[in-house]
């Protein structure tokens, strides 16, 4: 397969790695509404519950999975969509949806002990002394692997030339991780300075909404570059003086 790199693509590849990032938060804050009873706190990249959570730490766990459980969704309809059964337009959009859920973060977060999914596995299995404490940031980790190794495998054999799988799976798999990060830490420094902080819906500013509705805009104006990514090498004619 060729690649078909445009201007539109990278425009909409990088709203979809901010959409899916909003689609993981928003998981955890209305996760977290269901279960305190009440609206705790979103930021662009991070969320609280709020100070009269009447949810347990055994029901508390839901939350932390919550965001987690909506990125693998997205991962595995990716790894779906890749198939060879269906048609270019949808690997590519598969393709696509795999590397905008950033797994490079998740693995590394866990090989330090830490994200999401850890943290839910700490709070149903960690010993109050810690004792296991090793043990359940390695079930955190092998997890994540196993959810993530497979899909990730798949997109590599969608790149057929050598120079695509040694250049571009490495670049799809690191960059957005920066893309995502830089980013962030930006629009949080544009929160801080109180732009547009009046409250939107209950614990949502209203450039932390306008920002999920303008990355919306974005993808429903560039979604079909996306569709043309993974192209069909095109056959040379033999014979041809």
């Amino acid at each position: 397969m060729g690649i078909r790199f445009t201007g539109k693509y990278l425009v909409g590849f990088i709203a979809l790695i901010f959409f899916v990032h909003e689609c993981h938060d928003w998981a955890h804050f209305v996760a977290a509404r269901l279960i305190c009873g009440c609206w705790g706190i979103k930021s662009f990249d991070n969320w609280t519950l709020c100070d009269n959570c009447t949810g347990d730490s055994h029901s508390q766990v839901w939350i932390w999975f919550a965001g987690p459980l909506v990125t693998y969704i997205i991962v595995w309809l990716a790894w779906w969509l890749m198939s060879r059964n269906h048609t270019i337009k949808q690997q590519s959009l598969g393709f696509s949806l795999l590397f905008a859920t950033i797994p490079l973060v998740r693995i590394l977060a866990a090989m330090a002990g830490g994200g999401d999914e850890t943290y839910g596995l700490r709070q149903l299995f960690q010993h109050d002394d810690k004792s296991n404490n090793h043990m359940v940031a390695l079930a955190g980790l092998l997890v994540i692997l196993l959810l993530t190794a497979i899909p990730l495998l798949k997109a590599f054999i969608r790149l057929r030339g050598w120079k695509e799988k040694i250049i571009l799976f490495p670049l799809f798999l690191v960059l957005p991780m920066f893309i995502d990060k830089w980013t962030y830490i930006g629009l949080n420094k544009l929160s801080a300075s109180g732009f547009l902080g009046e409250e939107s819906l209950p614990g949502v500013s209203i450039l932390v909404l306008a920002w999920s509705l303008f990355l919306m805009v974005v993808l429903l104006l560039t979604y079909k570059s996306m569709l043309f990514f993974l192209q069909p090498r095109r056959e040379t004619r033999s014979g041809r003086n």
